[in-house]
Formats: C-alpha cells, sequence, structure tokens
C-alpha cells in the first residue's frame, strides 16, 4: 500500500503555476501576461513562486537534476516539481497540503538543499520596493505622516551622504523601515520582502501611492519642466512618467501625452484621471505625425520609444535573453527617427531627455550619437552633475563626448532596473 494518499488533490495554486510555467517555456510567452489572465487565482502568490523560478531557475533545474528527484519519481510532472522546488527551497521553505506530489518533493528536502549547497550557489540579491508618492493627491508630509501612524520606521542618513554608502544602507534595511530616496524626491525604498503588501495596498489602488521602479523616475527629475511649462511625452503609455511629469510640475502647465495603441491610450487615460493629473491632454496618434500645430509651444519633451525592453527585471524570463541584432537594427531606426523628430520639429524646445529600459549600445549610445549627427543645433548635458555626482554608472566613454554624459541604472549596482538616459538641451544660436 501506498504511504501516500492518492486522493488529496494538488493546491490549485500551483496547478495553475504550473500551467503558466509550461505555457510560457513551450511558447516562449510572457508569464506577467499569462498570470493576470488568471482571472480567478490569487496574483500575488503565483507572482512570488514564478519569479523566484525565473530568477532561480538554473539552481532550481540543477537541483532537480542532481537530487535524482524525477529519475526516481518518473510519474511526478517536470514542470509541476519545478514550482513544488522553487517554494520549497527558494520560496516560502515549505509546501501546502498533502497531495502525492507534494509529499515526494518534501521527502527530497534535504537532498534538494545538499545539491544547492553543493554548486557553490548564493541566492540572487532581490532589488528593494520603490513607492513614489503622488503629490497631486497628498504631500510627501502627509505620506510620510500616514507611514508612522503605521508603524514604517524611517531610516535617517546625512544630507552629504556618498552614493555608495547609500547603496549600503539600502542593503541593510529592515523589513519595517523605509529611506527617502537621495535622486528622487518624494521616492520611498522598502525591503523587497513588502512588495506584495504594497502591491496589494489600498493607497496604491487609489494612486496615492505609485509603485515605479526608482531608475524610471529619473526621466521626469532630469527633464525637471517648472511649474507652467508645456511638455510633450512622445510615447506616454501607461502613463507613468507622465503622472510624475505632473508632480514635478505641481500640477502647473500642460502636458501632451501621445500614444498611438488604442488600448495602451485608454490606459494612459484611466491612470492619469484617476492620479489628478489635471494638465494632461492625452492624444491618440503616432508620435511621427505630431507637430507644433496639435502640440504648440512644447519647450520640454520625454522620448521614451519602444526597445528591447532587456534591463527589466520585473520582466519574467524562463530562458536566457539572446542579443537579436535584426530587432535592434529595427528598433533603432524607430528611435533614431522619434528623437530626432523630437529634435527638429518643435521650435520652442528648450530640453529633451531620451529614455530606454535596454541596456544595449544599439538602442543607446549609437541613437545619441546618430541624433547629434542628424541635429547639429542640439548638445548633450550631463546626467551625472544633474544628479549632483551622486550616481557611478555612465555610458561607454569610448563613444565620445557622448558616453561620458549618459546614465545608466545598473541593477546589480544601482539597486534599480536597467535603465539609459541622455539629457540634450538646445543650442542658443547666438
Amino acid at each position: 500500500m501506498s504511504k501516500f494518499n492518492h486522493s488529496v488533490k494538488v493546491p490549485t495554486q500551483y496547478k495553475v503555476a504550473a500551467k503558466i510555467l509550461r505555457t510560457a517555456l513551450e511558447k516562449q510567452k510572457s508569464i506577467k501576461s499569462l498570470i493576470f489572465e488568471e482571472k480567478h487565482a490569487r496574483i500575488g502568490s503565483l507572482h512570488a513562486v514564478l519569479r523566484i523560478y525565473s530568477e532561480n531557475r538554473g539552481a532550481v533545474d540543477r537541483a532537480i537534476e542532481e537530487s535524482g528527484l524525477l529519475k526516481e519519481n518518473p510519474k511526478l510532472d517536470s514542470i509541476l516539481a519545478k514550482v513544488l522546488v522553487t517554494e520549497l527551497i527558494f520560496g516560502r521553505g515549505l509546501l501546502n497540503g498533502d497531495s502525492r506530489p507534494v509529499q515526494t518533493v518534501r521527502t527530497f528536502k534535504e537532498r534538494l538543499q545538499q545539491a544547492i549547497s553543493g554548486t557553490g550557489f548564493q541566492k540572487k540579491e532581490l532589488n528593494p520596493r520603490y513607492v513614489r508618492i503622488n503629490t497631486n493627491l497628498h504631500s510627501v508630509p502627509e505620506a510620510l505622516e500616514y507611514l508612522a501612524r503605521n508603524e514604517w520606521r524611517r531610516k535617517e542618513f546625512d544630507s552629504d551622504i556618498s552614493y555608495a554608502d547609500f547603496l549600503a544602507a539600502i542593503r541593510t534595511l529592515e523589513e519595517n523601515e523605509f529611506m527617502m530616496d537621495l535622486n528622487v524626491e518624494g521616492v520611498l525604498i522598502f525591503h523587497h520582502k513588502t512588495s506584495h503588501y504594497w502591491a496589494c495596498h489600498d493607497l496604491v489602488k487609489s494612486k496615492m501611492f505609485i509603485l515605479q521602479n526608482k531608475a524610471t523616475c529619473l526621466a521626469a527629475e532630469l527633464l525637471a519642466p517648472p511649474s507652467g511649462a508645456t511638455v510633450l511625452d512622445m510615447c506616454a503609455a501607461p502613463g507613468m512618467k507622465t503622472l510624475h511629469i505632473s508632480n514635478v510640475m505641481k500640477n502647473q502647465g500642460r502636458i501632451y501625452a501621445v500614444e498611438q495603441s488604442k488600448d495602451r491610450f485608454k490606459a494612459l487615460c484611466d491612470i492619469t484621471e484617476l492620479a489628478g493629473c489635471k494638465i494632461v491632454n492625452p492624444i491618440l496618434a503616432d508620435a511621427l505625425t505630431i507637430g507644433p500645430e496639435q502640440c504648440p509651444d512644447v519647450e520640454y519633451i520625454l522620448v521614451d520609444p519602444s526597445c528591447s525592453g532587456n534591463g527589466m527585471q520585473n520582466r519574467f524570463k524562463v530562458c536566457e535573453e539572446q542579443k537579436d541584432d535584426k530587432r535592434l537594427f529595427k528598433l533603432a531606426g524607430l528611435q533614431i527617427k522619434i528623437l530626432s523628430h523630437a529634435m527638429s520639429a518643435f521650435p520652442n524646445v528648450k530640453r529633451i531627455v531620451y529614455c530606454t529600459c535596454s541596456l544595449w549600445k544599439e538602442e543607446n549610445e549609437q541613437v545619441v550619437q546618430r541624433c547629434l549627427q542628424l541635429n547639429p543645433s542640439f548638445k548633450l548635458l550631463n546626467c551625472k552633475k544633474a544628479l549632483r555626482n551622486k550616481w557611478t554608472n555612465v555610458g561607454d566613454k569610448e563613444y565620445v563626448k557622448i558616453g561620458k554624459n549618459c546614465l545608466y541604472c545598473l541593477p546589480d549596482q544601482d539597486l534599480t532596473d536597467g535603465i539609459f538616459l541622455a539629457m540634450f538641451e538646445k543650442v542658443n544660436e547666438d
């Protein structure tokens, strides 16, 4: 007689997670989009276990192989095994229920842990949770007062702290602590284990708090339009940077927010309305067709075009991402067109910020280089100086007069998503 009860079913969350992972592996689909298609599943738990697997897939697969889990249990579904091992060894450290697959994996816990330790594997450091205060709806002091009432402890640091010491302070955050960001006003930093807490928070759902990675906040920080300015966000959806720009402008002035996808345009309209952006004028159009007739008196432009996205840490990757030269060539061509259009079509423009969530030079330094060649009336400003030199990573210095003025956010070093930024200023013709 079997020592396991065959009639006990595998918990639904494990089955759903295995189904999503199988589809992602076989059809190379986005795990994130597959999760949100599961309308009746607990999104938070799916998100957690599948993200952990995507970050530790090599170690999980090696542990399964070296422990003999599937060799000794050939009827155990291999994809379900990946989910269960991830949860047991890298996630919560325990499994729910007493189904046969769950109990089988439990009995291999020691051997799985030995397999992991034998590889010299170290669990990947998770970056913190960034939460930005939407000052359209409440002030920074009000937000800090709310956190204090709810027993969050603010971790203070000296105003002259070095960037290296600031990063070290983030790495030692306790789970009940938070910090104010060094570079961007209104950005709060929490321990990575609070991610699910904030994802489900009512103040996030009401847009009083915005879940936005610190790296993407640097775009509005560098653009720095004053109150009353006229801004063009050329590729605006889903609207997080548009919203941040309205905060920087204290919700005074005008923002033309352009998006050509109907679905993404609706998302842009929804978030800006819910977040109290009174100065946003959404425009459903191709950015390359927009000029001063539709958007008069534009002074500041954000260019955040489609890109490879290989710098984004919240993407679930279940296979190694290979560099696709043909795709990069096409993307760079579009990026050059959009950025060059921003430089040439708007006579009153003073400053342009170009931003990608890519770490490939083809989409970054090379695009900047080409657009400066095509538009000699612009020059690069130094992004690092704009951040009071409280930054480390800049562009490739082999691109003379370009690399040193651009800025990179590197996930492992800056504890953010991977982002590239460049800042242009119109040269005074006089």
